[in-house]
């Protein structure tokens, strides 16, 4: 029973609680009559009972109204006072359960009387009875159910009687749960002076409304609770998403509690409760938008209820830009042409054009073509732009590589984000200049190879000039007998090859080569050593007998090393237990591929590579600048296959042998991988210049760039996909026992579905501009910030010490592309590793990849996980994603401060943006702002409450403001 009790009380507040909440709304019930007495015309008939006594039908004047009424006064009486009057039978049908009853009456003031009554009172009593059907004149007083005790607020004495001013009273009665077809109501009366002017018996039921732009139906009351009815959206408008328009009809009849509620649909606004078409040169493209908008510049909507405004002639909008973004047109061309001649090099100046179509991003396109007799035709591949030809954002370029006695023409054309969308992009072109090339310069012959020799000849091939005009380039060889280099023999030749023939056996010579042009000789080219084969005599020499022997000899002993090894080796795996981390002696393991082997190391390139035919390459675009030379962006056309887009890294032309050996080296690295995790090699080009290795496009770019312009806009689920394939392509690299040396998210790239390939397999990075934070060794120059401590130290190099810059590349990919460890030095950083310093958690980092970076960043290298285990844990945490949700916790005391920073009062920050920026939280620089809070003192007393008004709302980066501000006050 107590329970039940606060279960009504409790919905007994609710309820007065909805009713307080809609007040303000409340919106009248309808009350339709089921009879109402005022309004008869013609005498009642009701029961009375007794029928000769007691109540009396009679008409009386009421506030000058004829009235039909029933009274009774039987004060004076001596008899029965026990008289009641019956109404005729009320059909309810299908009204609601609860029905109303509103009383009008008169009573008179028992005091009035004087002492004449024997019995007087001011109430009188009403009862009802249901029934199925009219029982005609049966009036059966037990059957009959109390409804309530009426008394008057309103009495009246003979004094009003005489003036003929009668105070009405008003009563209003409800009766609940009816079940049958019809009912009556009866009065009692056991001794009171009273006079029944009217009886309306009447239902409620909640009108026909419109509310929030739904229209709500003519609904009948309940009962008892509230009654849900749902709406329907007008013409012209729909749902708001996920909450269809409801209101509750209560027992009263009044609308109560709207839940949901309409929009105008696109193209609409509401507008006095309706929704009416937006007016041409207005548009509404989005249900967020709360009205019609004026069409952006440049773009008009021509019709009513327009969703968007087409731009007028001439003007456009990108792919990426929305209705609410004004139309612009394509640049006018540029002006002023210019050009500067040097040799076969050409230096291009223009001046922007007048007419930047109302656009920013403004680039343009050089254009070349060669000319003959005015037949004029694209440039060959080996003109170069630099720094490019197309995209370029200055107005001017050099063009190099061009052909001595030729014709070019060359045009420019002004492009901004629409000129792709206008049919007249001539317009944005410039009129062609015309230049002709003269005599071109002697080069330096490089790249003098031995094609073939014997004993009495020597082949002899180099690359040839870039002058493509046979008539205007001639080659000079001079050569002699080594140590005879008085007695020299000169050759000249227009070909790139020379066999020197009548050659002395198993002699050295020395050769020389130089290109002679209109303009006249140029310098020689590096004297190069070649000898001829010994004379054969048809017998082996004893040199050559005496190797074979020691051969034999050196063959046996090393199958006898390898079996007593093996031998050994399983017997030390049965005897000790299995161990997870690293041996600490294993040393840095080379890569399985060595060209020391090679005379010629290109010969051992063709060994792994494919050397693919110059004439299908085709170079495009420049995309960056790596160690050795220009990385374009370009095609193989391969006879009866479809165009590939690919990555081109060509060597430069002024490279010296180890950089052309490092060059052919990667090359022969990447030919030996096969993985969907590491960039795939395509083909190489080394009998050419410029030399290059082709690789597959990855089309977003180096990792670290792509996160830093892509910032925040990926799950942590995305970010660990991204981590998975770099360690699936590490494990790929650590099994076949080969160890990058340089694993950092700048060599990883990133492909159009955001698949993660390592990149970058030069084991020495020589590098012009140290941008990249490495510490000069007598061993070479190191990444410091992605480096391990034994790697900085000692130069010890393991699949160990990738594990660590893999820690390193986690942090980046978590920060979004963040320079490790800030600005400290590299001094700075390693002293730091040493005392145990290790970097924060990114911004909303999962703490269990957290955890995974410090395992990785262990000093002690044994202790650092392998890369399967490390791709194993990635795999779990991707098929159980609650695990990525809580994040790390963030400790004040590790985060990265600035050495250069000089605040005050022990804040280590000169502003508030900087200080921002410093712990990943920039995005709140203009909440902070917005909230006059200029200086660093300004944020001291900040608390969460604080930081949630200014619109900081979640909880974990309130967390990393307030834990850095309580950093500052420790």
């Amino acid at each position: 029973m107590e329970l039940r009790f606060l279960g009504r009380k409790a919905a007994l507040a609710l309820e007065l609680f909805l009713f307080s909440v809609s007040f303000l709304q409340e919106i009248p019930a309808k009350e339709v009559n089921l009879l109402d007495t005022s309004t008869s015309q013609n005498e009642l008939g009701w029961l009375p009972d007794p029928p000769d006594s007691g109540w009396s039908e009679g008409q009386q004047m009421i506030n000058g109204t004829p009235v039909y009424m029933y009274q009774d006064c039987s004060v004076l009486s001596e008899g029965d006072t026990d008289h009641w009057l019956r109404t005729n039978w009320i059909f309810r049908g299908g009204a609601p359960s609860r029905i109303f009853v509103e009383l009008q009456f008169t009573i008179r003031d028992c005091k009035s009387f004087r002492g004449e009554m024997v019995s007087c009172k001011e109430t009188f009593n009403l009862y009802y009875m249901e029934s199925e059907q009219d029982v005609g004149i049966q009036f059966h007083r037990p059957l009959f159910t109390k409804i309530n005790t009426v008394a008057g607020d309103n009495i009246f004495t003979a004094r009003d009687v005489e003036v003929g001013s009668l105070k009405l009273n008003m009563e209003v009665c409800s009766i609940g749960k009816l079940q049958q077809r019809g009912f009556y109501l009866a009065f009692q009366n056991s001794g009171a002076c009273v006079a029944l002017v009217s009886v309306r018996v009447y239902y409620k039921t909640c009108s026909d409304t419109i509310s929030g732009l739904a229209h709500f139906p003519e609904t009948l009351s309940g009962a008892e609770g509230l009654t849900v009815v749902p709406g329907v959206c007008l013409k012209n408008a729909t749902e708001e998403t996920g909450v269809p328009p409801k209101m509750h009809c209560s027992p009263s009849g009044e609308w109560l509690v709207p839940v949901g509620r309409c929009i105008c649909i696109i193209g609409f606004e509401e507008v006095k409760g309706r929704c009416v078409a937006c007016q041409p040169g207005f548009y509404r493209h989005s249900l967020e938008m709360e009205q019609c908008l004026k069409c952006p510049p440049k773009s008009f909507s021509r019709s009513p209820a327009s969703t968007s405004c087409p731009c007028i002639q001439g003007f456009f909008r990108t792919s990426t830009e929305d209705q609410t973004v004004a139309c612009t047109s394509p640049p006018s061309a540029p002006r002023n042409l210019n050009f500067s001649l040097a040799g076969t090099q050409i230096s291009l100046w223009w001046q922007p054009p007048l007419d930047r179509g109302e656009r920013q991003d403004l680039t343009y396109n050089v254009s070349c073509q060669r000319c003959h007799f005015l037949v004029c035709e694209p440039c060959e591949s080996s003109v170069t732009f630099s720094p490019s030809a197309l995209g370029l954002p200055k107005p001017s370029v050099i063009v190099d590589g061009l052909e001595a006695y030729t014709n070019y023409s060359f045009t420019v054309q002004a492009h901004n984000g629409v000129s792709g969308l206008s049919p007249a992009s001539h317009n944005s072109t410039s009129f062609p200049t015309w230049v002709s090339v003269g005599h071109a310069a002697p080069v330096v012959v490089t790249n003098v190879i031995l094609d073939k020799r014997n004993d009495s000849s020597l082949s002899v091939t180099w690359l040839p000039s870039r002058l493509r005009s046979q008539s205007s380039v001639n080659y000079e060889v001079l050569y002699f007998e080594k140590g005879e280099e008085k007695h020299y023999t000169v050759h000249h030749l227009q070909k790139p090859h020379v066999t020197l023939a009548n050659l002395q056996p198993d002699t050295a010579y020395l050769l020389r080569v130089r290109s002679i042009t209109p303009l006249g000789p140029g310098p020689y080219s590096q004297e190069q050593e070649f000898r001829t084969l010994p004379q054969d005599t048809g017998m082996l020499p004893g040199g050559v007998i005496v190797s074979i022997i020691f051969g034999i000899l050196l063959f046996l002993g090393l199958i006898t090393g390898l079996i007593i090894f093996r031998r050994r080796r399983a017997h030390h795996h049965r005897a000790r237990p299995c161990h997870n981390g690293y041996n600490r002696d294993e040393m840095w393991l080379k890569p399985y591929v060595d060209l020391q082997p090679y005379e010629d190391p290109r010969r051992g390139v063709l060994e792994f590579t494919k050397e693919l035919d110059p004439s299908i390459v085709s170079i495009d675009t420049v995309i960056g600048e790596g160690e050795f030379g220009e990385v374009y962006c370009g095609a193989l056309h391969f006879p009866g296959k479809e165009r590939i887009i690919v990555a081109i890294k060509t060597l430069k032309s002024t490279y010296s042998d180890s950089t052309w050996w490092n060059f052919l080296r990667e090359a022969t690295i990447m030919g030996q991988f096969n993985h969907p995790n590491i960039v795939r090699l395509e083909g190489v080009v080394t009998k050419r210049n410029p030399m290059m290795i082709i690789t597959e496009y990855m089309e977003n770019g180096a990792l670290d760039t792509f996160l830093r312009e892509n910032i925040d806009k990926f799950s942590s689920v995305q970010l660990v996909t991204m981590l998975q394939g770099i360690a699936s392509g590490m494990t790929y690299l650590s099994d076949r026992n080969y160890v990058h040396r340089d694993l950092a998210a700048r060599n990883i790239l990133v492909s159009h579905t955001l698949q993660c390939k390592v990149s970058d397999f030069g084991l020495s990075r020589i590098l012009e501009n140290d941008v990249e934070g490495t510490y000069e060794t007598k061993g070479g120059k190191i990444p410091i910030r992605w480096t391990a401590p034994e790697a900085i130290a000692n130069r010890i190099f393991t699949s160990a010490s990738d594990v660590w810059s893999f820690g390193i590349v986690m942090w980046e990919v978590f920060s979004y592309g963040d320079k490790p460890y800030g600005d400290m030095s590299n001094q700075e950083v390693m002293k730091s590793i040493e005392d145990g310093y290790r970097l924060p958690p990114p911004v909303d980092c999962p703490s269990i990849l957290y955890d995974m970076m410090k395992v990785c960043w262990s000093y002690d290298r044994t202790r650092r996980p392998r890369f399967r285990e490390i791709q194993a844990q990635l795999d779990h945490f991707l098929s159980s994603p609650h695990l990525l949700r809580t994040v790390a916790d963030f400790d004040p005391r590790v985060t990265l401060r600035l050495p250069s920073c000089s605040g005050s009062d022990g804040i280590p920050y000169r502003s508030i943006p900087e200080w921002l920026e410093s712990i990943r939280m920039k995005r709140y620089i203009l909440n902070f702002h917005t909230a006059g809070l200029n200086t660093m003192e300004s944020v001291l007393d900040l608390s969460a409450e604080d930081l949630k008004q200014m619109g900081v709302g979640l909880p974990g980066h309130q967390k990393r403001i307030l834990c850095s501000i309580q950093g500052f006050k420790e």
